[in-house]
């Protein structure tokens, strides 16, 4: 039998802290009007590694942010708010993972985390029930259909992210979905009424708008693939992903998260109102439970 090694994984929050850390740090240094290589040769170090931090790349120590915050001469009052969370990134570890297919993968982890750093999260979904809103049923028939080699890890991620939506502090959610979501059934009709009646209840939250882009009304615009933006208010700038059933594409340069930002309000502008949508998708869920779908 094959022994899976393990591993010492940081949680969700952890990542998301070292993110916050990096981007403060990098802001610290362009307004001190530093260059990465000039900070770097200060501290003794590697100009790779300044980047590194700054992009989240690598878990600066408590002392490697000390020593940054000291070259960058910050107030003490700024000094001690950024040195309790660069405490927070290095945190309590999480838990152990086994490597052969237990727990969250790292990329997994650094895409919950994406979410978690977030202020606002634009998303829109053409086609499934976006993963944070989906029933374990729904989640379990999709991964299934996509091939997935772990099932239960793909479920857990979904359910993780669902945490970040309803937790104290969630980012706002604008989310846009193309009509034929509510139709696309991997299921039986009791999977999908069970599904929308889900959708309905979080859509009620105060921090999620959701909107639905009906399938018979004139189009101003289209997007192929599935796709989120992430708005870190003051502290980062914005990014995109761009999911395809194999990869998904991160977007960070300002110019492409702009333009996909903008075909998200589009579609958003052009979709029925928070209301009549949320009308709508309880109107299709009592359509499945009454068996009329």
């Amino acid at each position: 039998m094959r022994r899976g090694r393990f591993t010492l994984q940081p949680n969700p929050d952890q990542i998301a802290a070292r993110r916050r850390l990096g981007a403060e740090l990098r802001r610290l240094r362009e307004e001190a009007l530093r260059s990465g290589q000039d900070l770097a040769g200060a501290l003794g170090w590697s100009q790779s590694k300044v980047s590194r931090i700054e992009h989240a790349r690598t878990l600066p120590t408590v002392s490697d942010a000390r020593a940054l915050l000291s070259e960058l001469r910050v107030s003490p009052r700024e000094r001690d708010r950024l040195l309790r969370l660069a405490e927070e990134a290095a945190g309590e570890p999480g838990t152990w993972r086994n490597s052969t297919g237990a727990g969250l993968t790292r990329r997994q982890q650094d895409f919950i985390a994406l979410e978690r750093s977030a202020t606002t999260i634009h998303h829109y979904q053409p086609l499934l029930i976006p993963g944070y809103l989906q029933t374990e049923e729904y989640a379990r028939r999709v991964l299934e259909m996509a091939g997935s080699s772990s099932v239960d890890r793909g479920v857990e991620m979904r359910l993780a992210r669902r945490e970040t939506l309803t937790r104290t502090g969630a980012p706002a959610y604008r989310i846009v979905l193309l009509e034929t979501a509510l139709h696309w059934r991997p299921g039986p009709v009791s999977l999908m009424a069970d599904q929308l009646t889900l959708v309905a209840e979080l859509a009620g939250s105060p921090n999620v708008g959701l909107r639905i882009l009906k399938l018979d009304h004139e189009q101003v615009t289209y997007l192929q693939h599935p796709c989120m933006v992430f708005d870190f208010g003051a502290t980062a700038s914005r990014e995109a992903l761009v999911e395809t059933l194999t990869q998904d594409v991160r977007v960070t340069d300002p110019a492409g998260v702009t333009q996909l930002s903008k075909y998200i309000e589009h579609l958003w502008s052009s979709s029925l109102s928070s209301r009549q949508s949320l009308a709508l998708i309880r109107a299709t869920a009592k359509s499945y439970k009454d068996g009329r779908a």
